[in-house]
């Protein structure tokens, strides 16, 4: 920084990045640190990162490696890469993105472009000579700040537990307190006495569910058990508009004093639980979540609870050693708890003990790549993106210099010759799909193969768009059909779609689609189906989205498109259904841009559309958006429910109808950020202000 490079960080997830974002604004814009953010949202600060008007930025990887392929000179003005959570290199949805972008920089180095890496993970095993690839110095340590007792409880009230070397099995809670709650035995008649204790005994506790109907059944119950004072503020904080079913749930436990964290919550519910949890002053001594707070946000407490140990869904995977590892980390935070504790539930003494070896007592799983020989193109073609053009002969020296392509290598010495009779066939196939083309003795993207390689899709994906695109005639091209023709590819079927397996009451999506979309499109969507629960499940996301885009509000979506309770869809599945497709959307464009299909649209309509899909609101209302500050969906649109659609209607009606609606607190706010606004410049719509008695 001395020197005037600048710092980016890489994060997994936007919740971090906003989290992060926030912490070094507050700390370092004083000072005069420039701090910016990249997550694919509207807040974006794109243009300050491109044109280097920074000192630190926050992104997520997927965001990162899309900018620095297409701007390679963002490389030139980093001094420092921190990449978080280095773990994801595993995984194998992300793994590829965080692979590529570290490849990336390895590549710059080539080209005497050297920022400094640091990678960082709390639950690593083996490095797996990661290191190595990267030709980094480890330094590791097992020294945790805040010590951390892990332990097994079983359901007679004995837990086995290990604090540092020592370990002891001892009565935590007595038996008589263990009572069958329910017909059948259950996590229940344990978790409520345990907690009951633990918050009696002045602890804040973090109950940890597999699934979001769990986490919030469960804190219904311990609302109603425990009896604690209700968080009267923090229910008169929470938003008032666009209510959901699980923000009325929230309500009616946080009169018990205990809260609930799921995705189903808006950022704005969830944003207030944490904030209210992390106070050592606030109501809420009880936060029931889904892993969702395992995800490094700053939600410290001194006890945390670990009922299940698989996913829940169709997977049914258990939960990895690092999985855990993140969970118990919740408990005793530096600068927050002293100590830590770590609690595992079991059945009986026999599982307690298997719990204990695989999770007390395990180490994390060796770092590995999520490379795979059955994705071996799309690696292929997004490598070749990043160079431009390479012999044909080194093609396959592309991927060999990946860390899944050192670690074949090392292990294997012909991995390499058999993978590239793999690699050349791709060559072939690209050459024939006019993905790829030859010039002189090298091989380059076409302008289409370049919109499939700098796309997230995998590249099957994005052959079955290319052919899907070819049956549109041009003029039938809106943003509306291809936000439908998303929902074809495996990366969007691979999204949870809340579905009743049994019976037909979702067999009404398909003619419903056909109604909304054209009989053409609806019947598109039959492409590449398993089965017709999977073509149903398609034009379900299609209409969801629909209803989304033109402002429906959330209960009447929730309402509409939930058979019962146990398929119910939540504002979490809503949202997850259009950060996804808005994800993809604009890659497909990209690749219909290439083919030449959208001549009729201009860049205002995409970015329109893309808005819509970020804050579910109809076009019509979308003005609102140049407002100063952010605004919950409710609050959008319920002023423009009440014909304040545009800036200047806000700020003309600001003392009357805008401060019934968001209350007088709030729109003290705008006057006081229109105040600063006309004193430093001139905001659009200023004459409105001026008629406005505004003072500090």
């Amino acid at each position: 920084m001395v020197d005037g490079r600048k710092t980016a960080f890489l994060l997994p997830y936007k919740s971090l990045v906003n989290e992060k974002y926030d912490q070094f604004k507050r700390i370092y814009g004083g000072v005069g640190q420039r701090v910016i953010r990249a997550t694919g949202d509207t807040h974006d600060e794109i243009s300050l990162l491109l044109k280097g008007k920074y000192d630190f930025a926050f992104l997520t990887y997927e965001m990162f490696l899309g900018l620095v392929v297409n701007n390679q000179s963002i490389l030139h003005s980093l001094g420092l890469v921190v990449l978080d959570e280095a773990q994801f290199i595993s995984d194998p949805n992300r793994g590829i993105t965080v692979e590529l972008l570290l490849t990336n920089l390895l590549a710059s180095k080539e080209k005497g472009v050297c920022p400094q890496l640091i990678t960082l993970s709390a639950v690593i095993g083996d490095l797996n000579n990661f290191n190595k690839w990267l030709d980094c110095e480890s330094l590791e340590t097992d020294r945790r700040p805040v010590p951390l007792s892990e332990g097994v409880l079983d359901r007679s009230g004995r837990i086995r537990i290990k604090d540092g070397a020592l370990e002891d099995t001892l009565q935590l809670i007595p038996s008589r307190n263990i009572t069958q709650r329910r017909p059948k035995p259950s996590s229940q008649d344990v978790i409520v006495p345990l907690v009951k204790q633990l918050v009696g005994d002045g602890e804040k506790v973090i109950v940890f569910r597999n699934s979001r109907g769990s986490a919030q059944g469960c804190a219904k119950y311990l609302a109603t058990e425990l009896r604690l004072p209700s968080a009267d503020l923090l229910k008169g904080a929470l938003p008032s508009h666009d209510v959901t079913s699980a923000s009325s749930a929230l309500r009616d436990s946080l009169s018990g004093g205990v809260a609930f964290h799921t995705s189903n919550l808006s950022a704005a519910e969830r944003e207030l639980v944490e904030r209210e949890f992390r106070d050592s002053n606030g109501n809420i001594h009880v936060l029931v979540a889904t892993t969702t707070v395992a995800a490094g946000i700053n939600t410290p407490a001194d006890t945390v609870i670990i009922v299940e140990h698989e996913f829940y869904g169709a997977e049914k995977r258990y939960f990895t050693i690092g999985e855990y590892k993140n969970m118990a980390g919740r408990a005793g935070r530096l600068g927050y708890k002293p100590h830590g504790k770590a609690i595992l539930l079991a059945d009986t003494p026999i599982q307690q003990n298997q719990l204990f070896a695989r999770y007390v007592d395990g180490s994390p799983d060796p770092l590995r790549s999520s490379f795979s020989s059955k994705h071996i193109e799309t690696w292929l073609l997004r490598l070749l993106s990043h160079v431009g053009h390479v012999q044909r002969a080194d093609v396959f020296r592309l991927l060999a210099n990946t860390f899944g392509g050192y670690l074949a290598n090392r292990e294997d010495p012909n991995w390499f010759s058999h993978a590239q009779v793999e690699a050349e066939k791709f060559v072939g196939e690209m050459l024939r799909l006019e993905i790829a083309e030859i010039n002189g003795d090298e091989i380059q993207l076409t302008i289409l193969g370049r919109a499939c390689a700098n796309s997230l899709l995998d590249f099957r994906s994005s052959i079955r768009l290319i052919e899907v695109l070819q049956q549109l005639p041009p003029d039938q091209f809106t943003m509306e059909r291809l936000m439908v023709l998303v929902q074809l590819l495996p990366e969007s079927d691979n999204v949870y779609t809340p579905m009743l397996r049994k019976g037909q009451w979702e067999a009404r999506w398909p003619q419903m689609a056909a109604s909304m979309f054209g009989q053409e499109t609806a019947l598109i969507l039959q492409k590449g189906a398993r089965d017709t629960a999977h073509f149903r499940a398609r034009c379900k996301r299609a209409l969801i989205l629909h209803d989304w885009l033109e402002g429906v509000s959330i209960g009447s979506i929730e309402s509409k498109f939930s058979a019962n309770a146990y398929s119910q869809v939540g504002l979490g599945d809503i949202r997850s259904i259009a950060n996804l497709t808005r994800l993809h959307l604009m890659s497909a464009f990209q690749i219909a841009n290439a083919m030449l299909l959208v001549n009729n649209l201009d860049n205002d309509e995409v970015e329109h559309f893309l808005k819509r899909l970020e804050f579910g609101l109809p076009e019509s209302a979308l003005g609102l958006l140049g407002l100063p500050k952010s605004l919950s969906r409710g609050e959008y649109l319920a002023l423009h429910a009440s014909g304040v659609s545009k800036l200047g209607e806000f700020w003309s009606k600001l003392t009357s109808v805008v401060s019934d609606i968001l209350g007088r607190n709030k729109a003290d706010e705008f006057k006081e950020l229109a105040t600063e606004e006309i004193r430093v410049n001139s905001l659009e719509n200023a004459d409105h202000l001026q008629q406005l008695n505004l003072e500090r």
